[in-house]
């Protein structure tokens, strides 16, 4: 087998164009948060027994 140089491989006269890149995908910005509220959320959950014995209906405590 006979070495070629590589200058016998063929080469277009013309530079090829570059392949356009499409342009990303905007991402979606995330909400801005609301304006906090005059008021303070409340817990209605401030008595010391838990939520199974309050669930209990047997028990009349």
């Amino acid at each position: 087998m006979r070495y070629q140089p590589l200058t016998s491989i063929p080469v277009s006269p013309e530079p090829n164009d570059p392949i356009p890149v499409p342009d990303p995908r905007p991402r979606p910005h995330p909400l801005p948060d609301p304006p906090p509220d005059d008021e303070p959320i409340k817990l209605s959950h401030r008595r010391r027994r838990s939520a199974r014995i309050r669930a209990c209906p047997l028990c009349a405590c």
